[in-house]
């Protein structure tokens, strides 16, 4: 059986391309004997011909056509192997930085972020925590390889891999009545409650710019509820942490609700208004390339 040689099948290609030995022996950098004698050696251990040598430029036998069908396949494999072994070489070493939100950055990441660096301890791992509009800025500079964002902060010149959808839901403490009362009943899961409920109630809103904001605003107009409001919150997380110790209501995430590490853990609700779920994205800038350590790492994320 003949054993394929990568400088034979190279050579078959070069000249089936060019057209004539000599301008194949030329772009391969050997001499025409040489190659000659080559594509000779070829044809003789396979007992057929490769090309038809009465035509100029040198015609495909049936043969022929069907070698360099599979020669080129060849070629595309090696490349693929050649281009994925590099890639995981290039693993070992570099960086990744992710723009996110405290918030995001505390429930979402943190697990991924250790999973990821045992398997690729190489990589140095970064976080540029900021405001909405400043990630979106970095995402489109190439400051950051990606930004965690929601889907209502894509612009024409993101791409975007959709990671989880979130709902909102309402958090009280556990000392508040409504919680007390809802705690005795024993129900199964999270019970439900309108948010008409929180009017005149305390409450801790998020401070205008943050998306959460919006969402309170557009609850208080379904609702008709005008809660009492007694602070307004950097982010979701601290107004959770105001809310578990007391301070007052507030609204959060079902991520939050599920992976924040709470030190003492508030009471809570799923609402009975219909609330848009927010689709979390990571976010990337059209013109740059997603590197392979920030694909590596989204993977993490969608399986974690």
């Amino acid at each position: 059986m003949h054993m394929i040689d990568e400088h034979e099948w190279r050579s078959v290609l070069q000249v089936a391309k060019d057209g004539t030995f000599s301008a194949a022996a030329k772009h391969l950098y050997i001499s025409q004997p040489s190659l000659s004698q080559c594509i000779k050696k070829v044809e003789t251990e396979l007992g057929v011909r490769l090309f038809d040598r009465s035509q100029t430029p040198l015609a495909l036998t049936t043969a022929g056509e069907i070698y360099v069908r599979q020669a080129k396949e060849i070629l595309r494999i090696r490349q693929a192997l050649v281009q994925e072994v590099a890639d995981l070489s290039e693993l070992r070493t570099g960086s990744l930085t992710i723009g996110s939100s405290r918030t995001r950055s505390a429930c979402f990441l943190i697990d991924p972020l250790v999973a990821f660096h045992r398997q690729y301890p190489g990589i140095q791992l970064a976080i540029k925590e900021a405001p909405v509009r400043t990630l979106e800025e970095y995402a489109a500079a190439g400051t950051v390889d990606f930004a965690l964002l929601y889907d209502s902060s894509l612009r024409a010149d993101f791409d975007s891999v959709e990671l989880c959808r979130e709902r909102t839901m309402l958090a009280l403490p556990k000392s508040h009545p409504l919680a007390r009362a809802y705690a005795e009943d024993d129900v199964q899961g999270f019970p439900r409650i309108s948010f008409a409920a929180m009017d005149g109630e305390p409450f801790i809103r998020l401070q205008p710019r943050r998306q959460m904001a919006e969402v309170y605003d557009k609850l208080c107009k379904i609702s008709g509820a005008e809660p009492h409001v007694i602070f307004e919150a950097n982010s979701i997380i601290e107004a959770s942490e105001l809310c578990a110790a007391g301070l007052g209501a507030t609204l959060v995430t079902d991520m939050l609700v599920q992976s924040w590490r709470w030190k003492e853990q508030a009471f809570f609700f799923e609402l009975e208004e219909e609330v848009e779920e927010r689709h979390l994205m990571a976010v990337y800038s059209r013109q740059r390339q997603l590197s392979l350590a920030a694909q590596r790492f989204i993977d993490f994320l969608l399986h974690d």
